[in-house]
């Protein structure tokens, strides 16, 4: 009974933990993205493609953060901690 219990409470904080991580992503369009683009809104701009990739081109002003150097490298690029940082990639393949 009591490892059962236990189960259940550690799923149901995963849960909850899971939803409240989730809950701070927002997916936006593109209207929302020109917005932050055109400087009505202030935004971080991260290109997660390879640094061959962002050097052939990218959005002007993003920085290129690949997904494997997020560690290492965001704590030095995104140092406005309350701006909202937008991510873009090539997309899914």
């Amino acid at each position: 009974m009591i490892k059962t219990r236990t189960i259940i409470f550690l799923f149901g904080f995963l849960f909850l933990y899971t939803t409240s991580v989730m809950a701070q992503v927002t997916i936006i369009d593109a209207g929302q993205l020109r917005s932050y683009l055109t400087g009505k809104k202030h935004a971080v701009l991260v290109d997660t493609r390879t640094p061959e990739e962002y050097q052939e081109t990218h959005i002007p002003g993003a920085v290129n953060i690949p997904p494997d150097e997020m560690q290492a490298k965001a704590p030095r690029l995104l140092k406005d901690k309350k701006a909202p940082v937008i991510f873009y990639c090539r997309g899914m393949d």
